[in-house]
């Protein structure tokens, strides 16, 4: 990765689009942590692909290539999100997502609950730090300077995450601590 990262360093476009390519269901299953609309997930990858396209020269160390792209997506779902909060429009997909939601109740029991319902009963934060970790690979330290949050803590809000996890799936997803 880092010999792409140094090629599109240098202007090849073509190294950048595989760098993208290559990260692309990652970078969609971080931005869907924050967001519900499929188009202000693709609108925060699009604008992230943008940004490092026009300032990837300036990235230091190639190796932190990854890293530098997750946080630089982060910001830009957080942004569409603060965005959104403030309007009053309701996308079709918020309303099919509360749809869902309201569809696991008492009588629904037997449902296999995923992932994607589960991570939904944790917080943001909660739910960036177990994805980040467990389905992406990223280690609490890494995680910690993408976040801007110190290692321990990272640790300490993941225990926490799993225990939730453990307790969602425990009480049926009627879990709310």
């Amino acid at each position: 990765m880092e010999e792409l990262v140094e090629k599109a360093q240098k202007g090849d476009k073509e190294a950048f689009t595989i760098l993208m390519l290559s990260l692309e269901k990652e970078l969609y299953k971080i931005a869907r942590t924050r967001l519900v609309n499929e188009d202000d997930i693709f609108d925060a990858i699009q604008e992230t692909t943008i940004k490092a396209f026009k300032s990837i020269k300036k990235l230091k160390h190639t190796q932190y290539f990854k890293t530098w792209i997750i946080r630089t997506l982060i910001n830009k779902s957080n942004d569409i999100y603060k965005e959104r909060k403030h309007s009053n429009i309701i996308s079709f997909d918020e309303v099919i997502s509360t749809q869902t939601k309201n569809y696991y109740t008492n009588e629904n029991l037997d449902i296999k609950l995923d992932f994607n319902f589960v991570c939904d009963k944790l917080n943001y934060e909660d739910r960036l730090i177990i994805i980040l970790f467990y389905m992406e690979g990223f280690t609490d330290y890494e995680i910690g300077k993408m976040l801007g949050i110190k290692e321990n803590t990272i640790k300490t809000k993941r225990t926490r995450a799993k225990q939730k996890i453990k307790n969602i799936l425990e009480y049926g997803g009627n879990y709310n601590g």
